[in-house]
């Protein structure tokens, strides 16, 4: 069966792509065009006609044969004019097809992986590239989906001595070649040192799913009114009275081209409403979660409750809130914090925005420490983590036994780590995670 979808959003454009794939698009594009397609991957202008020989439109034709096309089967694309009637006609003449149906999501890469195209590994970075939507997160889709042989290399690395441990199983001593477990476990340990380097490593994920900077503080200390400053636009309630935000509220941002993920929070106090406990936990959860939290206190205030004062940590930014007040005092509240490690201290007033641009700038400096350019880091997604985290593992533990006389017990150390690569890239028992990988991406991709 051939599959089609439209590859370009849908609406009013000056061009419009259909996708066409499977063993007789070829048959189709000469049904099509009334014509016979004999030049591959060449633009043809061409009219399109629909089954009954009425004319559709005119436009460019590419034929990508078997073998040589993006899903590795017969492809064609079908530019057209981008006219919602226009599209609606040639999408409905596939449809009444007996050997087309509409495509899923994601189902052109799926079957240019499962034709061996591409591996699992570069669907995932395609599917992140996709998404992209800053400079940070486009940078890094490109360099994984160009970085999977290294899982190759470490795997064929792993095989090898695998095989060379094995032989020493099968056979005796004088039956083996000179020197053929020499180097064994160096290169074992080279493989082991760039995983583990790469585990300790957090900046693919962050990049992927976004910098995450929890906004937190005790209750009308202007917790919302900074987030609605920050984003420009009204993303949470404000209110004089306390406890009014009371469930976590995401935003997506962008700092520096960076994803950024800011969460308003619950301000944090001891109460005894159930609803707003709830929402104190919450707050609390996603401080531990957050890379950066944003500390909102109230200037005017002579004290640092003490629930709050168990929030800062290295990872705490301090916004010394309310400058513009009469009874602001900043000195009582930066003696309470000597002895105690954050990132920074910047006193400002959300109302009439002093110390705000100061602000903005910090933040700059604080989420463009993430430097996709130099990094080398293969991971993004926590699957990934997972298995590498697994495969170190087995070799760590091949490492300790290959000093004993247990020969079957490290090669299948060995084996049990090359599959935990193999799972990586897709080339051992991926069925179950293929429909979750590939939901993600739009129709016509």
């Amino acid at each position: 069966m051939n599959i089609y979808a439209l590859s370009t959003p849908p609406g009013v454009s000056g061009i419009a792509i259909i996708r066409v794939s499977g063993d007789s698009a070829l048959q189709i594009a000469n049904q099509i065009t009334r014509t016979v397609i004999d030049q591959p991957r060449s633009a043809l202008l061409k009219s399109f006609y629909d089954q009954e020989g009425e004319l559709i439109d005119e436009g460019i034709l590419i034929w990508y044969p078997e073998g040589q096309s993006y899903t590795g089967q017969h492809l064609i694309e079908i530019h057209t004019h981008g006219s919602k009637a226009v599209i609606n006609k040639l999408l409905e003449d596939l449809g009444d097809r007996k050997d087309c149906r509409l495509a899923e999501p994601g189902e052109f890469t799926k079957t240019a992986y499962q034709n061996n195209r591409i591996n699992l590994y570069e669907a995932e970075s395609i599917a992140d590239l996709l998404q992209a939507e800053t400079e940070a997160q486009r940078i890094q889709a490109l360099r994984l989906k160009n970085s999977s042989p290294k899982f190759l290399e470490w795997r064929e690395t792993i095989l090898d001595v695998l095989s060379k441990t094995e032989a020493s199983i099968d056979f005796s001593e004088e039956d083996l070649p000179e020197g053929i477990l020499k180097n064994n476990e160096e290169k074992i340990k080279s493989i082991v040192s760039d995983i583990d380097e790469m585990l300790d490593e957090t900046m693919g994920e962050i990049i992927r799913d976004g910098f995450k900077i929890a906004i937190i503080g005790p209750p009308n200390a202007g917790k919302s009114s900074f987030l609605n400053l920050l984003v420009k636009r009204q993303a949470a309630i404000v209110s004089s009275i306390k406890g009014t935000t009371r469930d976590i509220i995401e935003v997506k941002y962008h700092i520096n081209n960076y994803p950024v993920i800011l969460t308003d929070t619950a301000g944090i106090r001891n109460t005894k409403n159930k609803i707003e406990k709830t929402g104190v936990e919450l707050a609390l959860n996603a401080s531990i979660e957050a890379n950066l939290d944003i500390l909102i206190l109230d200037g005017t205030e002579k004290k640092i409750p003490k629930n709050i004062q168990k929030l800062i940590t290295a990872k705490t930014l301090i916004i010394l809130n309310k400058k513009d007040k009469k009874s602001f005092n900043a000195k009582k509240i930066i003696k309470e914090l000597k002895g105690y490690k954050f990132k920074d201290l910047i006193e400002v007033s959300i109302k009439d925005k002093t110390g705000i641009n100061k602000l903005n700038s910090r933040l700059k400096k604080i989420v463009s420490e993430i430097d996709t350019a130099q990094s080398t880091t293969l991971i993004s997604r926590a699957r990934h983590r997972a298995l590498l985290k697994k495969c170190s593992n087995r070799l760590h533990d091949f490492l300790k036994i290959s000093k004993s006389d247990e020969v079957e017990k490290a090669a299948e150390e060995l084996r049990l780590a090359s599959n935990n690569l193999g799972h990586i890239v897709g080339f051992i028992g991926v069925e179950e995670i293929l429909g979750k990988i590939f939901q993600d991406f739009c129709i016509g991709k």
